[in-house]
């Protein structure tokens, strides 16, 4: 019940009729029209993207130029788009996909010489020396995903791998970066300090294994996590000054998962404060700007889209455990707003619709910067929609 590639993970299914009217009536959206925008941002938008020789996604289009972007370590995180089309329709097709970007990427972009001990860390692409905790927490994520729906062994070393790479991390004294030509772990320096990637990827790993060592594991990074909260509930996890959009699902999703898993109030307790704090930060058409700093103010005023319905599945879960209904009418706002970043006809940007390489997908980026769309803001669009849309119906069902 901790992976959050579809809802069937969650023990959501499709809602009868009458959840489906529920969906309507709640989301403003129908729940099949829902369905098809989710499936139809895979199957057309982030398949044009697969680059078939290589076996793995190219990472965003532009459409004012007609540019496609190089294929990178995004492939790890893009892949989920394709697994959640399979576990909704059982494509095969989309199973095997997903399995060769994750084989791309791993042969590209994970450090696997026989000399380093430091195996398992996945590369930044600006600087490939730097391996980074949250690149390799998306990497653990889908080695899970891949092993629970194959049961195929190989996954299984690749999972110890990335496994090593976060013990070191936390042996560092829970550090999110190592240099590679210097030999150093660091946590500032414009590092992301995840500690939602390796809670949430050890509670998987210990959902599929029963071994407690890993809980263990996923526990002692909650609790270095709740040393990086602050006492106006926020998390500024851009080197203790900057809050960041991309830094808020795993976290708030690991906070409760661990409340789940060990009954611990301060887990739970520090969920609703975070959650609280978004709230507060939320704007009114339901987008948080990517950036803000530790005085509360905005420091990037931009959008990243995608980060909005991956933040509403986080809260979805935290209103599933309290019943608090200000936690899911902000996830509903989330997600309304990125459906209205949709490159579609009726979206808030609806440009470059004849090209059919923009059709479909979701603009990185508000107000646009460069006209990009990519497959890493597909992946928490395609499930925050399905996510919400399959929860709000199991509501009235």
């Amino acid at each position: 019940m901790f992976q959050t590639i579809s809802p069937k993970d969650w023990g959501y299914e499709r809602p009868n009729d009458t959840g489906k009217n529920y969906v309507k009536e709640v989301i403003g959206y129908s729940y099949d029209d829902l369905e098809k925008r989710a499936s139809k941002a895979v199957y057309e938008f982030v398949d044009r993207l697969y680059n078939e020789e290589e076996g793995a996604l190219h990472h965003y289009y532009r459409g004012d130029i007609q540019y496609t972007s190089e294929m990178d370590s995004g492939n790890f995180l893009m892949a989920i788009n394709y697994l959640t089309m399979y576990d909704r329709f059982h494509d095969e097709k989309m199973l095997q996909k997903a399995e060769n970007c994750f084989k791309w990427a791993y042969d590209n972009w994970t450090e696997t010489h026989p000399m380093f001990t430091w195996q398992g860390g996945v590369k930044d692409g600006f600087k490939p020396n730097e391996l980074y905790v949250k690149y390799t927490g998306d990497a653990f994520w889908l080695a899970l995903a891949l092993l629970k729906r194959t049961n195929k062994e190989e996954y299984q070393f690749y999972i110890k791998q990335f496994h090593n790479f976060m013990k070191q991390a936390r042996k560092a004294g829970f550090k999110y970066k190592y240099d590679t030509n210097t030999y150093q772990w660091t946590d500032t320096g414009f590092t992301w300090r995840g500690f939602g990637f390796p809670v949430t990827a050890y509670l998987e790993l210990y959902e599929l294994t029963e071994d407690k060592a890993y809980e263990e594991h996923a526990i002692a990074w909650g609790e270095h996590g709740l040393t990086l909260q602050e006492e106006d509930g926020g998390f500024y996890l851009i080197d203790g000054q900057f809050w960041n959009s991309d830094l808020v699902a795993p976290e708030l999703r690991g906070l409760v998962f661990l409340y789940e898993i060990t009954k611990n109030e301060k887990f739970l307790v520090a969920a609703k404060r975070f959650a609280d704090w978004l709230i507060e930060h939320q704007r009114e058409d339901g987008a948080w700007p990517i950036g803000i700093d530790d005085d509360g103010e905005v420091c990037a005023p931009n959008v990243g889209p995608g980060d909005m319905p991956n933040i509403a599945i986080s809260l979805i879960r935290l209103h599933q455990n309290t019943k608090e209904q200000c936690y899911l009418d902000s996830a509903i706002l989330a997600v309304q707003y990125g459906l209205k970043m949709q490159a579609v006809e009726d979206g808030r940007y609806p440009y470059y619709l004849d090209d059919p390489n923009v059709k479909w997908g979701f603009w990185s980026w508000e107000p646009l910067n460069d006209y990009s769309l990519s497959g890493d803001q597909s992946v928490h669009h395609v499930r925050g929609i399905l996510f919400l849309a399959d929860y709000i119906g199991s509501l009235k069902n």
